[in-house]
């Protein structure tokens, strides 16, 4: 495709911090793509490193460098670049990952082919040194990452593919009061005016390395997350303690092993929960609750901590009556149960 800097289709937004060592490799994976009419907006947050040399090493007209005076940090730089930025999509980039380079091809057709979608992750590879590989698939179906932000993330960071004409509309940008949860505040935020998915194929290489954010700051990083959480929770017409909220990660992540008090207070939770979220529609409520019901009936079969009361339990829940337990695996709960000690 021509390069049309005057009015290019796409803004990739790349914030940076002393990233030498692997600058050069997210620079290279970006201009190299397969989809051309792009600018390239790079974020220096006052790098006291090599990073700016490296930037300015390569000749690529696509390239905007914008040089913060100081460190403001991610957040401040993420809102320069959605300022600044041209494009009628912006495609996030990180300092230390690798873009495949049909990356931008890929997300932007998808966009262009689904205009209700305004917001695309993809699966990605998940790598490092002295770690084993991975490749990471999020859920492509909306309702589905709608159900399961509620307890994390479901669109990677730098994955995602944004319209930016929601962005203006509805005058969106990164709360700087969710520090290291930025991201799953904004697109739980964003979602509520378009529909939102992930590319079905590994897009983007994300490194895993003692730097970055997710290393460096996991203690705010969950702060934050509960808030964003809680802030749904309260969306959706209710509110959920720091316990509750806790109870109820455990059981969405999932972990099978509750105590009876736990247990207790996850089924009347989960009860509240579909109630409100019946009433609000926060999420799609007949999806919700076959999803509340499907793993209240997998906690209940796995949990060893009830003993014999498995099935029991199971059917005592108001909300089980939403999962299709057919006969077979009916007979097979009861004979679990009859027999666990």
């Amino acid at each position: 495709m021509n390069k049309n800097l005057k009015s290019p289709i796409v803004t990739v937004l790349m914030p940076v911090y002393n990233a030498g060592k692997y600058l050069n490799d997210a620079i290279a994976s970006i201009l190299n793509q397969s989809y051309e009419n792009f600018e390239f907006l790079i974020i220096n947050d006052g790098s006291t490193d090599e990073s700016v040399k490296i930037i300015k090493s390569f000749d690529d007209k696509r390239i905007r460098l914008i040089e913060n005076e100081t460190n403001k940090g991610l957040i401040a730089s993420l809102n320069i670049g959605l300022r600044e930025s041209k494009g009628e999509f912006i495609v996030r980039m990180d300092q230390d990952d690798i873009s495949l380079n049909h990356r931008i091809e890929a997300q932007i057709n998808f966009l262009l082919e689904n205009p209700q979608y305004g917001l695309i992750g993809s699966w990605f590879e998940d790598f490092g040194e002295n770690i084993p590989s991975k490749i990471v698939k999020y859920s492509t179906i909306d309702s589905e990452i709608r159900i399961r932000h509620l307890y994390q993330t479901h669109i990677s960071h730098p994955t995602a593919v944004i319209k930016k004409e929601i962005i203006e509309k509805y005058n969106l940008q990164f709360d700087p009061n969710q520090v290291n949860g930025e991201d799953y505040d904004f697109w739980v935020r964003l979602s509520q005016y378009c529909k939102i998915s992930n590319f079905p194929e590994m897009l983007v290489r994300k490194r895993d390395h003692p730097r970055n954010i997710t290393n460096q700051y996991s203690q705010s990083m969950s702060e934050t997350c509960t808030r964003v959480k809680q802030n749904q929770f309260r969306k959706m017409g209710i509110e959920l303690s720091q316990t509750q909220t806790d109870i109820y990660t455990r059981f969405a992540d999932p972990e099978w092993h509750f105590n009876e008090v736990e247990f207790n207070i996850l089924e009347e939770l989960l009860n509240n929960i579909i109630i409100a979220n019946d009433k609000s529609a926060f999420v799609p409520i007949d999806e919700f609750r076959a999803y509340i019901s499907e793993k209240w009936f997998h906690l209940c079969y796995q949990n060893k901590n009830i003993k014999n009361q498995g099935f029991k339990r199971f059917h005592e829940a108001p909300f089980s009556k939403y999962f299709n337990l057919n006969t077979v695996s009916k007979l097979k709960f009861r004979v679990k149960s009859a027999f666990t000690k």
